[in-house]
């Protein structure tokens, strides 16, 4: 019988951010997923569903301005059907970024009137997760309203998680910018 080899196929910058996300996990009310609305699918994570278990999620096709409309709108009844909330933006021209809002006020529904009953307004904080380059600091920073991710062609700018404050409307949100951390530039530090 042949030995199963077992073979770690995650860079160590993934496994450092993989820690980081299970690790901040327990602090955040909900999970803010972006993806490439031309390429769904095949831009998400495969191990966030784990990852992230029965939290709440925000599914942002990003980069609808480069995706078939139609499609973009079939991706977003597929993602509902799976329970998430899906919002389409253009976070470079702002376009739909509007819509985080009410899609963070509905997945966090029951904690929203929990919170009021007991007379509490709590900040609603949000995890922002996706594969490098998908469009995160520049979301984040649309968001907050204020460049405080660094935004880059080249994967790995963000080299650790970064968390905001913002307030829209009646709601106050703490961000947490999970980043990407490029593995060159690791083994440098």
């Amino acid at each position: 019988m042949e030995d199963k080899m077992n073979i770690q196929w995650y860079p160590g910058h993934m496994t450092k951010t993989r820690r980081q996300i299970e690790a901040d996990l327990k602090y955040v009310d909900a999970i803010c997923e972006l993806v490439d609305a031309r390429i769904p699918i095949s831009s998400r994570n495969p191990d966030i569903d784990d990852i992230c278990g029965s939290k709440p999620r925000i599914i942002i096709l990003n980069r609808m301005d480069l995706a078939d409309p139609e499609m973009t709108k079939r991706w977003m009844t597929y993602f509902r059907s799976k329970g998430y909330a899906a919002v389409a933006t253009d976070c470079k021209s702002r376009k739909g970024i509007n819509s985080f809002e009410p899609a963070v006020r509905s997945v966090l529904k029951e904690k929203i009137e929990r919170n009021a009953a007991k007379g509490m307004n709590k900040p609603l904080r949000v995890m922002i997760v996706g594969i490098p380059n998908v469009g995160k600091s520049t979301l984040f920073n649309r968001i907050v309203g204020k460049r405080i991710s660094i935004v880059n062609d080249e994967p790995g700018v963000t080299r650790d998680r970064i968390f905001a404050h913002a307030e829209w409307l009646d709601n106050k949100f703490t961000l947490i910018d999970t980043g990407g951390l490029d593995f060159e530039k690791e083994d440098e530090m």
